[in-house]
């Protein structure tokens, strides 16, 4: 049986289609072709009844789904077939949804949620008996807008700013724009597309100003685990990230931040501190004073002591107890 040909829709008209208007022999290929734009529909286990309105415009597409439960798929074949090349943003007003992904990813979203998703992922949909609005994205647009790759199967919107403005313009378009004029539709759907990137893009920027935030005070609280355990040979990046209850990568990213290195840092602060050290301690052991301070080996220390301060730790002494040794012997002679 060759597949049901369905003419192309015209740009910025809604249109309306049903289950009922096609033949039962050919519904299910007939509806598959008609009715789905980035996913493609796999047999139904249940009678398939739906109703669909759609209005395709030149930077995205709106529509609605209304009707039994059916389950999608994108695949290789989906994409040979020129589907994928957007992202959805789909509000569920009255109907569920559980998502398969590779491996053992899965998740539910739940009636009332809003999501973003990437139909170009291999993904299993399976849809409950209900209602769902949804705005397809240009791929290449909404992956600029969010910065990358989504990290899970999707983006949850709700707690965005913009989102009450999103889901108020696509209610509105789904109850009215079948009533307005073809220039009075394309003005509203193109100002849903761009209240959509302007939330997602926001998300990013929220994100980088966040992150910003947490690099400082990441780096911050690392410098202040590293003052209170410096003696601590053992001392490194696992167990300061571990601490911190942050990845190494991330520990890592908030030293770059800062033009230096966790180990760099670490040395640094122990060199400091030996160096009071050295001064307070008139007479200490050098030895004693440089395992107090994290180095074990008391010739690496005195090397990197040199390197960093231009003369050995015991000349660093002598220098500072000479001044003292005169002040000692003047006050002697003045009494």
């Amino acid at each position: 049986m060759s597949q049901p040909v369905v003419p192309a829709p015209e740009l910025y008209r809604f249109d309306r289609l049903s289950t009922d208007d096609f033949e039962p022999a050919t519904l299910y290929e007939a509806w598959r072709a008609a009715a789905y734009h980035s996913v493609d529909l796999l047999p139904p286990d249940e009678e398939l009844r739906g109703t669909v309105k759609f209005v395709r415009g030149k930077s995205g597409v709106f529509g609605s789904h209304q009707g039994s439960g059916y389950q999608t798929v994108f695949s290789r074949e989906a994409r040979s077939a020129g589907l994928g090349e957007c992202m959805v943003i789909a509000l569920l007003a009255d109907r569920r949804v559980a998502l398969e992904g590779p491996g053992d990813a899965r998740m539910i979203a739940e009636s009332g949620s809003m999501a973003l998703y990437d139909v170009a992922r291999p993904m299993h949909y399976h849809w409950s008996k209900g209602k769902d609005l949804y705005l397809l994205l240009p791929r290449q647009a909404a992956l600029e807008a969010i910065g990358g790759a989504l990290d899970g199967l999707s983006l949850p919107l709700e707690r965005q700013r913009l989102a009450p403005f999103l889901r108020s313009q696509m209610m509105s378009l789904e109850e009215h724009g079948h009533f307005l004029a073809r220039n009075e539709l394309a003005s509203m759907l193109d100002a849903t597309v761009e209240t959509a990137l302007l939330m997602l893009r926001g998300i990013t920027q929220h994100a980088e100003a966040g992150a910003e935030l947490l690099t400082k005070g990441l780096y911050a609280s690392a410098i202040q685990f590293m003052a209170a355990h410096y003696p601590d040979r053992d001392l490194d990046p696992v167990m300061i990230a571990h601490a911190l209850g942050c990845s190494r990568a991330t520990l890592y990213r908030a030293f770059a931040e800062h033009n230096t290195t966790v180990m760099d840092a670490l040395r640094e602060l122990r060199m400091q501190k030996a160096r009071r050290k050295l001064e307070a301690a008139t007479g200490g052991n050098v030895g004693t004073i440089a395992l107090a301070c994290g180095f074990p080996d008391l010739s690496a220390f005195g090397k990197l002591f040199k390197a960093r301060f231009g003369v050995s730790p015991r000349d660093w002494r002598m220098e500072i107890e000479r001044p003292r040794a005169l002040v000692s012997t003047n006050g002697d002679v003045g009494v």
